[in-house]
């Protein structure tokens, strides 16, 4: 049986070999290809330029997978010679490039907002780590690189700046302003549960305003 899986593995590797010689997308830190696998695709690292961690990027991904809001994961391999690869869910499918409209920017912060609720800080919101869903405009985020855990007095005012971006997008800049200002002088003075508390408060009111669907539907024609 261990036979079958190292002749398994070793043709395996022949066929992603292959796909990586034709990447979807390549960059300093690793390269995008197709998996052998239907439907999913393949990030490797460049492990002779930085030392990345791909485990803890696949960790805070498959958060934001369980609300829709990032690929499925589908596995995890590290090698010892520390290549690292993350298999995802293609969204080429459904997915296309982003439209930069301000109904994207008002549903990324309330996308923002929901991470820093689970703990989860992501930076790097460009257009190059985002798609939207052909139908619905509904944003995705493809790379997590560039996002750590939080807790306490950081978690609200990221959850509290995500609000302020979206107030922002929505029209409602001033209201943002005022709360993220309040929300930082209470974790100045040392009210970090009541800061929290306000900042929920806050995003949830965010979280009520709906994009305009004209806006995002027919994103293909």
């Amino acid at each position: 049986m261990r036979a079958k899986e190292l002749i398994d593995e070793y043709l395996r590797e022949g066929r992603l070999s292959a796909n990586r010689s034709q990447p979807i997308g390549a960059g300093s830190y690793g390269t995008v290809y197709q998996s052998d696998e239907p439907g999913y695709v393949i990030k490797q690292n460049h492990p002779q330029r930085f030392a990345d961690d791909l485990e803890t990027e696949t960790n805070l991904q498959a958060i934001a997978a369980e609300l829709g809001i990032a690929p499925a994961i589908r596995s995890y391999e590290r090698f010892p010679e520390g290549t690292q690869r993350i298999e995802m869910a293609d969204a080429r499918t459904n997915y296309v490039p982003t439209d930069n409209s301000s109904t994207t920017d008002l549903r990324t912060a309330q996308q923002l907002g929901q991470l820093a609720l689970k703990g989860v800080r992501l930076e790097d919101r460009r257009d190059a780590n985002v798609m939207q869903h052909g139908m619905t405009g509904r944003p995705l985020q493809l790379d997590f690189g560039i996002a750590d855990r939080v807790g306490g007095e950081d978690q609200a005012l990221v959850l509290a700046q995500a609000t302020q971006e979206g107030m922002k997008a929505a029209g409602l800049g001033d209201l943002g302003d005022v709360l993220y200002a309040t929300v930082g002088d209470m974790v100045a003075g040392g009210d970090v549960a009541e800061a929290m508390d306000l900042a929920k408060q806050g995003f949830s009111r965010l979280q009520k305003i709906k994009a305009p669907l004209e806006e995002a539907v027919n994103i293909y024609r």
